[in-house]
């Protein structure tokens, strides 16, 4: 009976960067299950670019020094040049991680049970076969609680024939329909002849695709003017937006969103299980980080024009420091200017109940 060292359960970003950072090439025994571990999903990981992400710069095909918000008819522009706004791809970040390694092997499987067994765990995949491991990596997708808040979305990645003129990164247009919860288009132009566009809702609840899919069409028509286009790919996704309690025990560690990588307030989490790997740090997020999210999140649970609310935070900050407070590297000064950009009696409401629950 071959027992491995490490078993990764589920190949996302954070067990590649796990596996990459701590045990690529290193005399132990790993296996790594995902059902999905040769699809060719290619979604994006975005960033502002910080020093513990400057290693994987070379990974990064597209970067914005310059990031916009649009309400109604503001318009507010971010700019920073030592921490542009940044993406990397899935699949370049898998290949990155895996290439020149000798010391892992693949299932193609789901796991339908783990079970600790002695000094080792019993992993039973789906098509009932037993895999034995010592340790493992469980970054396999968060259980959504039914009366969480979520940030769900769609994305097209479109071709054009014409060149458009986008140069600036949309992070947040809330100049569509409000009705199913704070929602906003996330635009990222990739090229001259290529966009990614999409439709983003905080709520509870998801959508039928179809929803989702109407929003793009119709925001590439009326707001970007562009008729005729080609979709050349999707992404799509559902993050929490509550807190995520991590069992780690007995050699089973939870990383990525399942071990509580994803910024509760913004669903960014690649650089920050990136940023605990490097700095070998117990958590993700400082305990105020935490805190703050926590009060926003039940601020956008019981308060509507939430929308208005994003605007104005991003209007008192300036472009760095708007890309230290999503990264969780930001000065105690710009913490103060986020939560004075808030309305203050919503905001000791949320505060109130979030110590409360």
């Amino acid at each position: 009976m071959k027992i491995y060292d490490i078993a990764f359960v589920g190949m996302g970003a954070s067990a590649l960067g796990t596996y990459k950072l701590r045990y690529h090439n290193q005399d132990c025994s790993i296996i790594g299950i995902d059902k999905n571990i040769n699809n060719t999903r290619n979604n994006f990981f975005a960033f502002w670019m910080t020093d513990w992400m400057s290693p994987f710069k070379n990974l990064v095909k597209n970067q914005w020094i310059k990031w916009e918000f649009y309400y109604q008819q503001k318009k507010v522009t971010h700019e920073s040049i030592v921490s542009p706004y940044c993406v990397i791809r899935y699949q370049d970040w898998k290949k990155f991680c895996l290439e020149e390694t000798h010391n892992i092997s693949f299932k193609e499987n789901n796991v339908n049970k783990i079970e600790k067994n002695n000094d080792f765990f019993e992993i039973t995949l789906d098509n009932e076969e037993k895999i034995y491991s010592k340790k493992i990596y469980d970054s396999r997708s968060v259980a959504m609680e039914s009366d969480g808040l979520k940030q769900h979305f769609i994305g097209n990645i479109i071709s054009v024939k014409m060149a458009h003129q986008i140069k600036n990164a949309r992070l947040m247009d809330f100049r569509v329909t409000q009705d199913q919860g704070l929602h906003f288009i996330y635009l990222l132009p990739l090229d001259d002849k290529r966009l990614l566009v999409e439709s983003t809702v905080f709520s509870k609840f998801l959508l039928d695709s179809s929803w989702y899919q109407n929003q793009i069409s119709n925001y590439i028509e009326n707001n970007l003017g562009i008729e005729k286009y080609k979709i050349i790919d999707t992404e799509q996704g559902v993050l929490p937006m509550f807190e995520i309690n991590s069992q780690n025990k007995d050699n089973y560690i939870q990383i990525g969103a399942k071990g509580g990588a994803t910024k509760m307030s913004s669903g960014y989490a690649f650089s920050f299980f990136l940023k605990q790997l490097t700095s070998k740090k117990s958590d993700y997020h400082s305990y105020w980080d935490k805190r703050m999210d926590k009060v926003f999140v039940k601020y956008l649970e019981n308060n509507s024009k939430s929308d208005e609310i994003f605007m104005k935070m991003a209007a008192k900050l300036s472009g760095e420091e708007f890309g230290s407070f999503m990264m969780g590297n930001a000065k105690f000064s710009t913490k103060l200017k986020t939560i004075f950009a808030m309305p203050k009696i919503g905001f000791l409401k949320s505060f109130i109940n979030s110590t409360l629950n």
